[in-house]
């Protein structure tokens, strides 16, 4: 007797992470390759990917286009990964597709990741949809990520930061060449913002493969002021916009997207001015700076790494109390010094899970002397963070992880103090 679906395709996260395109172009070529049934866009680098898709995702759908949408990890639900038009795929569905590349998985008699079936299944499911265009997020780097397997209509990188050091290197140099892997020959590519190094090592692959490059500052720009967004390129009206994500690292996203979406408007002529300023003011994305609750402020955001961590410290306008679990494969110390700055207290714990790093290893990377308390249990940390808040009118920050943003949202949404995701 076949086991459960989901019960196979969760064994598959203890094989691990394994780069390469063996088996994934296995499965898909057994499978029609589904992935050159559908318009896609690529979208790599190392912070912000799911905030452009996102941004992307909601012009296209304002315009009347029917989307595909593959993002990971997910924050709670599985079937979060595949939205069409902004709906997950229903579970009956995904555990069908799941059965059916595990089929063609032992025909072949390969062992697929969890993330490479992921993909397959993304791609089947985009196709047999009929989506007008799919949005397709890297794993992790882009030169042997499973996603990999595409020609796209358009290619982004977003930025290139340290992370993921141990599979992609420990340069930003080494780094953005495996994030450049995913650059296509004349494929439009659009970038964002990078230190010297890394925009070096892109541009070189880019004009080594004449792909034509926009790249943001240069072809493009955005202004924020007061909270409101203005757009600078070839595009009228874009001008004074309350993004529906917030924070101002969200406006460089936001540009990426519409710089994106300038490379596609001859192939999806029905995107128009009107499109474009709702799909950016009415965009969701969960725990990106989110505030869940008031009196207390409890803000989620999924920053996982250092720059990420900077950026939030920087959207965040007074001293907050830091809620902190992260994955073991992370630089705690790092992340918590990029915080520090408007830190009045951290909160130092572990989400459930294999992945997480123990809260004792947690407390001894904060090296710094700002106030700290350990509590290895997620929910009695939860509580005693939203306590605090309460007692001190300072607001709670949640983040270090994915995983944690997913699993104090779950919490949250369970106390009445946080709103159903938006899928």
């Amino acid at each position: 007797m076949q086991p459960d679906p989901l019960d196979y395709l969760n064994s598959l996260e203890f094989h691990g992470i394994k780069l390469g395109l063996d088996n994934i172009n296995q499965l898909l070529k057994a499978a029609g390759n589904p992935q050159h049934a559908i318009p896609t866009v690529h979208v790599g680098g190392t912070n912000g990917k799911g905030s452009v898709i996102a941004f992307l995702d909601s012009i296209f759908r304002q315009a009347g286009y029917k989307t595909g949408r593959f993002t990971s990890p997910h924050l709670i639900h599985l079937n979060e990964r595949f939205l069409v038009s902004g709906s997950p795929i229903p579970m009956t569905e995904l555990k069908k597709y799941i059965a059916q590349y595990r089929d063609i998985a032992e025909n072949l008699s390969i062992t697929p990741t969890f993330f490479e079936l992921n993909t397959a299944i993304a791609f089947q499911y985009f196709a047999d949809q009929h989506v007008d265009i799919a949005f397709i997020e890297v794993g992790m780097g882009g030169r042997f990520d499973s996603t990999n397997v595409i020609t796209p209509l358009t290619t982004v990188i977003t930025n290139i930061g340290l992370d993921h050091t141990a599979y992609l290197g420990d340069t930003l140099e080494k780094i953005a060449f495996e994030k450049a892997g995913i650059i296509k020959p004349r494929v439009p590519l659009i970038l964002g913002e990078q230190s010297p190094g890394p925009q070096r090592v892109i541009l070189d692959i880019a004009d080594s493969l004449h792909a034509p490059v926009r790249m943001l500052h240069r072809e493009f720009d955005y202004q924020w002021e007061k909270n409101l967004f203005t757009y600078t390129s070839t595009l009228p009206h874009i001008n004074d916009i309350t993004l529906g994500l917030h924070g101002q690292y969200q406006a460089s996203n936001a540009a990426i997207a519409l710089a994106t979406m300038e490379s596609l408007l001859p192939t999806f002529p029905r995107i128009d001015t009107q499109a474009i300023r709702r799909g950016l003011t009415e965009t969701q994305w969960p725990c990106r700076f989110e505030t869940v609750h008031e009196n207390p402020t409890i803000i989620i955001d999924v920053a996982h790494n250092a720059e990420a961590a900077h950026a939030l410290e920087q959207a965040l306008t007074s001293p907050a109390i830091f809620f902190i679990a992260i994955a073991k494969d992370k630089d705690a110390n790092d992340i918590l010094d990029a915080l520090a700055p408007k830190a009045q207290s951290f909160i130092l714990t572990q989400f459930d899970g294999h992945r997480a790093m123990p809260a004792e290893d947690l407390a001894t990377a904060c090296a710094n002397d700002i106030p700290s308390t350990i509590h290895p249990n997620f929910t009695t940390a939860l509580e005693t963070g939203i306590q605090q808040a309460r007692d001190t009118c300072i607001p709670l920050v949640i983040a270090g992880s994915l995983f944690t943003a997913g699993q104090a949202r779950q919490y949250l949404m369970e106390k009445a103090m946080a709103p159903p995701l938006p899928f």
